[in-house]
């Protein structure tokens, strides 16, 4: 579902900076990153369930980040969270090595022509790159309602260095570690199956 454009999140991004960080101002953290936050709540719903813990979200697209950056502006109590208004393409490649607790991917593009396979946030670069930055035993954790990213994310995690804790078809009693997202909410009150699934380095 592509977000309609807002013209207002653009001057937005600007005015609020102190809600944002750069790819480079990442290696003094230790975070849990959530990779195409979306319009964040769920970032917002970990950090606010995980004070103590540090919660990081990627989203590129300008409307998106400009309404997740006005929830974290709004939200005061909440001082564990930050954006990070980039490409994710370009924020893993500035990562240092076994620098990240956890990775999020929470419905993401499942790009389903055949020749886009490689722009997938599962494909075999990506979970090179996301085993790369996690710690020991951290872990990577993906839901998605479209059945042919999760066979493909199934496949392509099978033939990586991840070690699979966990897999599920249909998602409903949730794990503590875990929040809900926008989509989240509206697959499940259509009724559309959630699919998840939990590897660890």
């Amino acid at each position: 579902m592509r977000t309609k454009f807002k013209a207002w999140t653009v001057p937005y991004l600007q005015e609020h900076q102190e809600v944002l960080l750069k790819p480079d101002n990442l290696d003094s953290l230790s975070f849990n990153l959530e990779i195409g936050s979306g319009k964040g709540q769920f970032l917002i719903d970990m950090a606010r369930k995980f004070p103590k813990q540090y919660f990081i979200g990627v989203e590129r697209n300008t409307t998106c980040a400009g309404i997740t950056a006005k929830k974290l502006v709004e939200a005061e109590d909440i001082k564990n969270a930050k954006l990070v208004y980039d490409n994710a393409d370009i924020v893993l490649l500035k990562l240092k090595d076994e620098t990240v607790d956890n990775i999020f991917l929470n419905f993401s593009d499942p790009w389903p022509k055949k020749r886009h396979a490689k722009r997938r946030l599962s494909a075999p670069s990506y979970l090179e790159n996301y085993y790369r930055i996690l710690k020991k035993g951290g872990k990577l954790i993906i839901k998605t309602d479209n059945v042919d990213l999760f066979m493909f994310t199934k496949e392509t995690l099978e033939g990586s260095k991840f070690i699979l804790e966990s897999i599920t078809d249909d998602y409903t009693e949730r794990d503590n570690f875990d929040a809900e997202t926008e989509y989240e909410k509206s697959f499940r009150e259509q009724g559309i199956a959630i699919h998840r699934v939990v590897v660890r380095k």
